[in-house]
């Protein structure tokens, strides 16, 4: 169902078909593309109404130039229209395993008066506790009214920080404008919304990709404000070219099943968050602006994200990655982009990589091909790929679960450091050895406690984790 209009049907309406199997979302999203194509309209008369004034533009020229944008502005509202479906139909594929986020994110948002679930048709903590236990999540129009929520709340945000002042976003305010608006780029730098044009689209671009419970469960994991989310999200998607990834598996519509479109594009999601997560964590701190992040680390992950990079990774690792492109190729991916996103989960650690060769003056292969065969010696790369695989209950079993994984890659860091740092001109591979051989004993009970667990019916849970990385560290 679609509504052409506002107010087609009542809330209460199109939650009840949607739990009935209808495909619906809600009015305000289905005539987005109305509201956008308003924003549009807005934005370009003040940046031409600043030209006339200038003397950039003669009055008299206005209304041929506003004409002649037309189909330009149509197809950057339609691909607006089309990213926030599309974010849509991956928060609906997700829906069960977020319910419980969802609830904390409306809780918060009733918390700051800025909800009101009786208004808004949104259930509240009995009927979601309901809903999970038919193992069922929001319905399509439920996360139409949290995407619209989110949004406003992260633009909001964004808009009160320094973000939309990094000079990287210049290019985002261009791509804004229509191309015959171009000769106007110093209308638009004082252009009296650009701060609020850059954080809308970062806004929209975040929630659409990334989910709309991620800026805020981000934020409050790191302890960070919008602009250290913003810098950190946008580095990723430049630095582990996810843009790029993600238009590809656009292209594909109509060239392949849409079930396996979702699941590259969930795929480049989670790479998304991760990234965004592991930058916001620790190289903001070492780099200022988008810019400087990209410089810093793009070189490095374009060597890692080579099709012969595939030796980089430890035998564990490459045959996860082969079997999760298995997958994507049987539900109907073309290899190529398949292999490309499958490989995107190995690079978890690719900053610590990038800036272990920085600081060692290594090559950045050499010090990737050390870092896998040091985890695969001592079992963290299958206790990082058994964590990441554990689906958590609450938000604070995914808390626990994203603390355990950033302590793997620290704790693989760190063992990595010690082997350079007692190399003495050995190679990568000599050092390795050298470090291991006093430690022989201890790898090997490390090597037993992880296939002890493996073995097990239950196979991984939270503690045999938790056992497993206490054992790890007591190797010394």
């Amino acid at each position: 169902m679609g509504e052409g209009a506002n107010l087609g049907f009542t809330q209460a309406g199109r939650i009840s078909f949607a739990r009935g199997g209808g495909r619906i979302d809600t009015d305000a999203i289905d005539n987005s593309a109305g509201v956008d194509t308003s924003d549009h309209e807005v934005n370009i008369k003040i940046l031409l109404g600043q030209a006339i004034r200038g003397k950039s533009l003669k009055a008299k020229d206005r209304n041929a130039l506003l004409a002649s944008m037309t189909d330009e502005v149509a197809a950057h509202v339609l691909k607006h229209n089309y990213d926030q479906t599309l974010g849509l139909s991956l928060q609906e594929a997700n829906a069960p395993a977020e319910l419980d986020a969802h609830g904390r994110f409306m809780l918060d948002l009733e918390a700051k008066g800025r909800l009101d679930r009786k208004v808004e048709s949104l259930p509240r903590a009995a009927a979601l506790e309901e809903l999970r236990a038919q193992g069922k999540g929001l319905s399509r129009p439920e996360l139409a009214v949290i995407t619209a929520y989110a949004k406003l709340e992260l633009c909001a945000q964004i808009v009160a920080s320094d973000a939309p002042d990094d000079s990287y976003f210049a290019k985002m305010l261009g791509a804004y404008f229509p191309t015959p608006l171009a000769q106007f780029r110093d209308e638009m730098d004082r252009h009296r919304l650009r701060r609020e044009i850059v954080a809308t689209g970062l806004a929209n671009q975040m929630v659409d990709m990334a989910g709309p419970t991620f800026p805020s469960r981000l934020m409050t994991a790191v302890g960070c404000d919008a602009a250290i989310l913003v810098s950190a999200f946008e580095a990723a998607r430049q630095v582990f070219r996810l843009d790029e990834a993600w238009a590809s598996v656009d292209a594909l519509d109509l060239k392949a099943p849409a079930a396996a479109q979702l699941a590259l594009y969930q795929a480049i999601a989670r790479a998304l968050r991760g990234q965004t997560y592991w930058l916001a964590r620790e190289a903001v701190l070492k780099h200022s602006g988008v810019q400087a992040l990209i410089d810093a680390y793009r070189p490095a992950v374009d060597v890692l994200m080579r099709e012969d990079a595939a030796d980089l990774l430890s035998p564990f690792e490459r045959e996860e990655s082969g079997r999760v492109l298995q997958g994507f190729v049987e539900a109907g991916a073309p290899h190529d982009l398949a292999r490309r996103i499958a490989s995107l989960s190995a690079l978890a650690p690719a900053t610590e990589i990038a800036d272990l060769s920085a600081e060692t003056r290594r090559d950045v292969r050499c010090i990737a091909r050390l870092y896998a065969d040091t985890g695969s010696s001592l079992g963290l790369d299958r206790l990082r790929a058994a964590a990441a695989a554990i689906a958590p209950g609450d938000a604070y079993e995914r808390a626990a679960l994203r603390s355990l994984i950033v302590d793997l890659i620290s704790e693989q860091t760190r063992r990595v450091q010690a082997v350079l740092e007692d190399a003495a001109g050995a190679t990568e591979t000599e050092a390795l050895a050298q470090w291991l051989a006093p430690r022989e004993l201890s790898v090997a009970r490390v090597r037993r406690t992880l296939e002890e667990i493996e073995q097990t019916p239950q196979g991984w849970t939270f503690a045999k984790l938790t056992l497993a990385a206490s054992a790890l560290r007591g190797v010394r």
